[in-house]
């Protein structure tokens, strides 16, 4: 993807199938809207296809795992020369990694999309602005993470009433309304004096 030189940046992470059509169609998106993006590859190969999930988390878990954030804050202190604001805005593992992120005094927002595995870092403490959306029901108990990291500074949640993956076209979870409701809840956070 090429970047216009805009003056803030997106990272965009993907979930656990890799930089398919949903990421890259997302990326565009932004892209319009006047934001460069930069999708990682977190996983180092092509992406795997939506049949493949078990697999795919299998592959995620093995090797990449979680710890990919420290990449992911490099990435923020490199692009922090360039641009004005780095953002970081991930799906599901993107999103965990995402708020592992939000520790990072270089990262000026994260937004995290049904980061299921978040619930493995409630200690964390973000020195940034968050949003984390959810979808209800997921694999996990939603609301007791709500609980958790709505009380932490800087951090705002929003459940949606859609299934894990509704923001993906692509994806049989897709829910157009949720998705609206959830890029209307993005841009606000963008509005909220984050640019």
């Amino acid at each position: 993807m090429e970047n216009n030189k805009n003056q803030d940046v997106i990272i965009l992470l993907h979930e656990i199938y890799g930089l398919n059509p949903f990421i890259n169609d997302l990326g565009e998106d932004y892209r319009k809207q006047g934001f460069d993006v930069v999708c990682p590859n977190l996983l180092q190969r092509d992406c795997f296809s939506y049949a493949e999930a078990p697999e795919a988390y299998r592959y995620f878990i093995t090797e990449v795992g979680f710890d990919a954030y420290q990449d992911v804050v490099r990435l923020i202190v490199q692009l922090k020369k360039t641009y004005r604001q780095v953002f970081v805005m991930g799906f599901s593992v993107g999103a965990t990694i995402a708020w592992r992120c939000s520790e990072s005094h270089d990262c000026d927002g994260v937004i995290g999309f049904y980061g299921s595995r978040i619930r493995d870092y409630l200690d964390l403490v973000p020195v940034c602005p968050v949003l984390l959306l959810f979808a209800e029901p997921d694999s996990f108990d939603v609301l007791a993470v709500i609980r958790q990291v709505r009380n932490k500074p800087m951090v705002t949640t929003q459940l949606f009433a859609a299934a894990h993956g509704y923001m993906d076209q692509n994806s049989s979870a897709y829910d157009q309304n949720q998705a609206q409701k959830s890029r209307a809840a993005v841009q606000a956070f963008f509005k909220m004096g984050t640019i």
